[in-house]
């Protein structure tokens, strides 16, 4: 998931503008103009970019238009964003389904989370906050995202988390926390509002959680997948790959909407495809500096964080897994 850089708040004018006028704050015709396959961030410009086409045949698009520059963004499904930007102390959600994008301040969620993270269908997010030791969930998305509830993470005692993961309901996260050599993994719901221990890992790469609370979590460190069953409730975990099935620093895992589990092997370049109850189904080679799992649209993630060299992305689908490529953004010197 991506990390948003603490901005400074601008006068209370700009704000006040974006509240009233949302849509004026930015214009883009990109949605009528052809497929797109989602937004990419390209942070040297502080802009979004569409990437046009369809998987096997896209190229990345001109900057969205907004008169303000973006920090960071979280992608919660192809037309839908939520970025820190200069012309917002909170949060701004951004739809762009169509020709003039429409803009939405998310009231008191700061501009500036040290995490943010979407869940499996872009319906709800978890933003954590290091200084304030808190996360905010947010639901509703995409048309009335609010504060759900607010997590106080102050019994970690200044303990850092490393990685989130919230459910669609936002009603369930799982967190990991750094401890000394090892990283422990937290469940939280409003039966448990303290957060349950549930196990250790050596170095957490990612988590998710599924449409119905199964969580499955990657261990870098340990070349491990894990799940978590009934998360919510009994959170009991299990042990389901390891290096004898080729896992390799595995870093982001993701699921699809026809709940297959992917996950992402950084120090192997392959992703590797898991049915719902964590069995290994098979695993495909991407020849790329493979970096993650960053969703995109429906079932299509982006493998590679870098614009100006080659963009890799997987199609998912039933009949089948699909890497293609985009070619890499080139700009003007």
């Amino acid at each position: 998931m991506n990390r948003i850089i603490k901005l400074g708040m601008l006068a209370s004018a700009i704000y006040l503008l974006i509240q009233v006028i949302p849509a004026s704050a930015g214009q883009s015709n990109a949605t009528l103009s052809g497929p797109v396959l989602g937004y990419v961030f390209h942070a040297s410009e502080g802009k979004l970019r569409p990437l046009r086409g369809v998987p096997g045949n896209a190229t990345v698009g001109d900057p969205e238009p907004f008169d303000f520059a973006i920090s960071q963004v979280l992608t919660l499904d192809a037309r839908h964003v939520v970025v820190s930007s200069d012309a917002s102390p909170e949060l701004l959600a951004i739809s762009m389904e169509s020709n003039i994008a429409s803009i939405a301040v998310i009231r008191n969620v700061p501009s500036g989370p040290t995490q943010a993270v979407g869940s499996v269908h872009g319906n709800a997010a978890a933003f954590y906050y290091a200084g304030s030791q808190r996360i905010a969930i947010v639901a509703g998305f995409p048309g009335n995202p609010a504060v759900s509830r607010s997590v106080d993470l102050s019994a970690l005692n200044g303990q850092a988390v490393t990685h989130v993961a919230v459910s669609d309901d936002g009603a369930l996260l799982v967190y990991s926390v750094a401890e000394l050599d090892r990283e422990s993994l937290y469940v939280w719901s409003p039966s448990a509002a303290s957060g349950r221990f549930v196990f250790s890992a050596v170095a957490v790469g990612d988590i998710a959680i599924t449409g119905n609370g199964t969580t499955f979590v990657t261990d870098r460190g340990a070349n491990a997948v894990f799940a978590i069953w009934d998360a919510s409730n009994t959170a009991v975990y299990q042990f389901l790959l390891g290096e004898r099935d080729g896992v390799s620093r595995p870093s982001g895992v993701a699921i699809s909407k026809d709940n297959a589990v992917y996950i992402a092997n950084t120090g192997s370049a392959t992703v590797m495809t898991l049915d719902f109850s964590g069995h290994l189904q098979r695993t495909l080679q991407c020849d790329c500096r493979l970096s993650g799992l960053y969703p995109l649209r429906d079932s299509v993630f982006r493998l590679t964080d870098r614009l100006d060299q080659t963009i890799y992305l997987l199609a998912t689908s039933l009949n089948g897994d699909q890497v293609s490529f985009v070619p890499a953004l080139r700009t003007n010197p």
